[in-house]
């Protein structure tokens, strides 16, 4: 028998469950008796139910749900296809601003349909889930059931006899999809991978578990927001939200979404990363640092190359500062559970897992390298993946030069004015040109070098997956002088880049390498002394424009490391 649920106790109840009926997450009405009032496709809607009252169509008054017309002998029903094959826990019955036409009674039932398949009414695939139970009118009915059901695709509501619904959310697990080629790169911190949100600081506006959603989303209301922490810019402290992944997993890079946060996206952000038992690990526990705070900006995605990757996480804790918005999260690597013996750098010790036992244990297995792993010569060798070029990752580097035709996701301190009697908008301070004067040659001289590099197409190694890789043997920098590319156009499409920071001595620090996939509407300038390497043209030969100061002293202008070897492999992601 199902237990009726307190509207009070809701977020203990089901507040880390995964709201599989919603359309947010592709739940869909598939088939209805009777919607003659109110689509049945509103119960499936993301905000609650809102008062229409006061408002009429052509068959009658206007209500936010499902409502079918009076004097049925029988019941009536909708059939919802849920957004993922999953294990349901209970349900929330919601007759919203229903009163009066409200259903006097309501049943729930599950079916799990073979995919490409559909399923009638009054199929024998239905099991029972929930009784046909009474409600009342305008209001909200939590019911958990004795214990979970099997997995299904489909779930059946029913009217006793007729009347209305203002939403229905079935709550339960996520049934995870069989995992792909173990080459492919998968978001572990994705929903339908069996990702779940286990706690949160605060979410006032919008809840934590929206972050592992599929898509997008639509507006600021699906995603996580916190209310203003009124102060607390500079102190510190922040907003934080748990994530456990849908198995332990090597990360190796993020995308931290601010879509339709404009005003109210965070000012930075920080990612953990730790390997525990428990589903919600302490804010104190030994949390390793995985992406140093850096500054975020409004409505756009954020490409991050994460630290540690040669460890096998099991949550990941997002921080951001103060306070703010984030639309989704998605945090993409390899399942240890495919990769035995996998380490993306040297191969360092496994985890020290601080109990026997659990899930601990197997990681620490999962990770230790065996004589039949790969040969300790590529071992050796980092994996970098090439994410996708953003302002904010490469700041510590350089600029990005680029426009953008959505003005709300430019940075605050782009001033973006109309030009050309009105027909263009020009993008103003987008990358400094810097020159830096050298102690040791001061009267050396030079001018800006306004020039084209024509860069041919450079094609990488195809692995098994399709994915290029290539081999990074050789680094160069301006330690006196900025340089800037920016694509023209000659044929070509996406480029490379690859960029480092300089270590104490000055030599390149290749813990710091990273690699950036541009496109051709975008143009990269290298801070001074910022250690890179060529630019890689894809697709196509293609012309650059360049500016780089230049003083013709070969030892001034430019400094070539040549390695002698193969010091990491950037991979195509």
């Amino acid at each position: 028998m199902a237990t009726s649920i307190p509207l009070d106790q809701f977020d203990s109840t089901f507040g880390k469950l995964i709201e599989l009926s919603s359309e947010a997450l592709g739940g869909s009405i598939v088939d209805v008796s009777d919607d003659f009032f109110a689509s049945a496709t509103c119960l499936l809607r993301v905000p609650p139910s809102v008062s229409m009252k006061g408002q009429f169509g052509p068959n009658g008054a206007l209500f936010d749900g499902w409502e079918s017309r009076r004097h049925n002998p029988t019941y009536d029903w909708t059939i919802v296809k849920l957004g993922a094959l999953g294990s349901i826990v209970g349900c929330d019955i919601d007759t919203g601003h229903f009163s009066g036409n409200e259903s006097p009674a309501s049943g729930v039932w599950g079916a799990n349909v073979p995919a490409g398949e559909t399923i009638s009414e009054s199929s024998p695939l239905w099991q029972p889930l929930l009784p046909v139970t009474p409600l009342g009118p305008a209001q909200r009915h939590l019911f958990l059931f004795p214990s979970a059901s099997s997995p299904v695709t489909h779930l059946k509501l029913t009217m006793h006899p007729d009347g209305g619904i203002g939403r229905f959310r079935a709550y339960g697990h996520v049934v995870p999809s069989p995992a792909g080629p173990s080459e492919e790169a998968v978001d572990l911190a994705f929903v339908l991978n069996g990702a779940t949100v286990t706690g949160e600081s605060d979410q006032h506006f919008g809840r934590g578990g929206n972050l592992i959603l599929p898509g997008r989303g639509k507006d600021m209301g699906d995603g996580w927001e916190t209310k203003r922490s009124r102060g607390r810019l500079g102190s510190g402290k922040g907003d934080w939200v748990v994530i456990k992944l849908g198995e332990p997993g090597y990360l190796e890079w993020a995308d931290l979404d601010t879509n339709h946060f404009v005003g109210n996206f965070p000012e930075s952000a920080e990612l953990y990363g730790i390997i525990s038992d428990e589903s919600l690990p302490s804010q104190d526990a030994d949390w390793t640092l995985l992406l140093k705070r850096t500054k975020m900006g409004p409505h756009r995605q954020h490409f991050f190359q994460l630290e540690h990757p040669e460890k096998a996480w099991t949550h990941v804790r997002l921080s951001i500062y103060p306070d703010g918005g984030v639309k989704r999260v998605r945090l993409y690597g390899r399942r240890a559970s495919q990769f035995p013996n996998y380490s993306a750098l040297t191969p360092l010790p496994s985890p020290a897992p601080k109990k026997e036992g659990g899930i601990l244990s197997s990681i620490a297995s999962a990770v230790t390298p065996s004589s039949s792993s790969t040969p300790s010569t590529s071992l050796s060798v980092p994996k970098i993946p090439a994410v996708p070029l953003t302002p904010d990752a490469f700041s510590s580097y350089g600029s990005v030069i680029q426009s953008y035709p959505d003005h709300r996701s430019a940075r605050k301190d782009v001033v973006i004015k109309p030009v050309n009697f009105g027909t263009a908008f020009k993008f103003n301070h987008l990358s400094p040109v810097t020159w830096v004067q050298p102690k040791e040659y001061p009267e050396v001289e030079g001018e800006v070098n306004f020039c084209v590099f024509r860069c041919d197409q450079q094609n990488g190694v195809k692995g098994a997956n399709g994915k290029e890789s290539w081999e990074v043997k050789v680094l160069e920098r301006h330690e006196f002088s900025s340089q800037a590319f920016v694509p023209m156009g000659g044929g070509g499409g996406r480029y490379l880049v690859l960029v480092c920071l300089p270590g104490a001595d000055g030599s390149p620090d290749l813990t710091t390498l990273r690699a950036f996939l541009a496109t051709n509407a975008q143009g990269i300038s290298y801070h001074p002394n910022i250690w890179h390497h060529p630019i890689i043209a894809l697709d196509a030969t293609t012309d650059f424009a360049c500016v780089v100061h230049e003083t013709g002293v070969a030892s001034v202008d430019c400094e070539i490391k040549e390695f002698g070897q193969t010091v990491a492999v950037v991979e195509e992601v």
